[in-house]
Parts: C-alpha cells; structure tokens; sequence
C-alpha cells in the first residue's frame, strides 16, 4: 500500500513538471508569435520614462533669503569662492547675480577681501583689471611660478609692439594709416595681434572699401596690467623714458605670463 502512494505520488509530480514545460513553450510560441506579427511600426510603443519626474533637485534655487542671513565671514568667503572659481576677470554684476549680495555690500566684501591679500604674508592678491576682478599671483614669485609652468613664454615681437602701440594711441585705426606711421606692411603683424586677441574690429571706416577699424581688447588691458586705456603712459611720459639715460636702446620683449602683477615694470639691463 506505501509503495502504491509512492508511485502514486511520483506521477503527480512528473505530471505536473510537464505540465509547466508545457506551459512554458506555449507562452513563449505566444510571445514569439505575437512578435513577429506585428510590423516595426505597429508595435505598441515604449513610454519614455519623464526625466523630470526621476531627477532629484540636488541644486535648488539659492534662496536670498538665506544669503543675506549669512554671517559677514561667511558672505566673505562666498566671494572668495567664487572668484577662485572663475579663475578670469569677473564683474561686480556678474558677482552679484552668482552671490545674491546687495551691490554695495558685495563693493565693500570686495575692497576688503583686496586689503586682506595685499598683507604680505599671502602669496596671492584680488586686483582690478578692466573694471573686473581676479585673483592674480604676486609679482615677486613670478619667476617661481614661470619655473613651475616650465614652458616656454608666448613673445612679441619689436614689430608687433610698435603695432599695438599705435593702436592702443590712436584707436579705432585703419591698416593703411598704421603702415603709413610705421611705414612698412602692417598686415601680418595685425593677423598676429588679431589672434593673440590683443586687437579686434570694432567697426568699419565709411570710405571706399569701408576698410576695417582695429582698436585694443580686454586681453591687451589684463597682459599690461591696466583697468583702462587712461592708464596708458602719455606722450609725455614717453619723452622722459627717451631722455633717461638709464635707458640702453635694447629690445624688450613682453612676456604673457598670467602669474605676471599688473604692476610690475621692466627688467632693467
């Protein structure tokens, strides 16, 4: 009797496993079947996910709000953060619209942060270039950060400092009034100030042939260390440096190093 529900029970279970072999198949000729009835463009199509619903805000709006409850050390180092973040010249505005500061708070947070650097116990300080402010490495490591760069420094020639003087003096100018100063072709030189991006065209003379007027960028006003043309030395100026006996007649060669403090003159011979 114990060996009859034995094998009893053997069957059903050998029943049952072909039963879902059986079942499987059958599902998977459906699923197959199905599948190769319906065209490309008949198949039912597959919803996108909405991105918007599965993105998770990790940056909300700054809330104002919570800015301007910030401890003054605080809003301090905002600032600061946001200038080391930016690496080029900044504007105030631009400063505003990053830190929701107040344009006068953010003035003075600036004007302070420039006094705290200029101790001498930093290596770095906040300068004013072109109405925009950046962080700039102080001049008296320049030649340590040159050697930490290791490459060697973009040059201008003789001939392409005379033509951006002549620029930068007499702006917005034509090609054909600065090879008439200087009296040889001015059109490589002007390609090559033209792509270091130390001249632009700022408009066209109303002549004939409405040839191009060159004037200087903010790249010229950051490579020399000037906030405006204003600073640029007068003619005065000139015909003392001319008169100076110190001076040897040698070439100067400007170097574009960004470590470089706006401030810092020309090494003497």
């Amino acid at each position: 009797m114990a060996e009859e529900n034995t094998e009893q029970e053997n069957l059903e279970v050998v029943q049952a496993s072909g039963q879902g072999d059986v079942q499987s198949e059958q599902l998977q000729s459906v699923a197959m079947g199905e599948a190769s009835t319906l065209a490309p463009s008949e198949a039912a199509p597959v919803e996108a996910p909405n991105a918007a619903d599965d993105i998770i805000d990790e940056d909300p709006e700054i809330d104002e709000e919570s800015v301007k409850s910030m401890p003054a050390e605080q809003k301090e180092a905002l600032v600061e953060a946001l200038l080391f973040a930016h690496g080029d010249p900044i504007s105030v505005r631009k400063l505003q619209d990053s830190s929701k500061l107040e344009e006068a708070e953010l003035q003075e947070i600036l004007e302070h942060i420039a006094r705290t650097y200029k101790a001498d116990n930093f290596g770095f300080e906040l300068v004013c270039v072109a109405d925009q402010y950046q962080f700039r490495t102080k001049s008296r490591f320049g030649h340590f950060v040159r050697a930490l760069k290791a490459s060697t420094p973009r040059r201008l020639s003789n001939a392409a400092l005379e033509t951006l003087s002549i620029i930068a003096y007499r702006q917005p100018i034509v090609k054909s009034d600065v090879e008439r100063i200087r009296g040889v072709d001015a059109a490589p030189t002007i390609k090559t100030l033209l792509e270091r991006g130390l001249v632009k065209i700022v408009g066209h003379q109303p002549s004939v042939g409405l040839p191009a007027l060159y004037g200087t960028t903010d790249d010229f006003l950051k490579l020399f260390g000037l906030s405006s043309l204003s600073e640029l030395p007068t003619l005065r100026d000139l015909r003392e440096l001319e008169r100076d006996p110190g001076e040897t007649g040698e070439e100067h060669e400007v170097e574009e190093v960004v470590a470089e403090e706006s401030s810092a003159s020309p090494s003497a011979s």
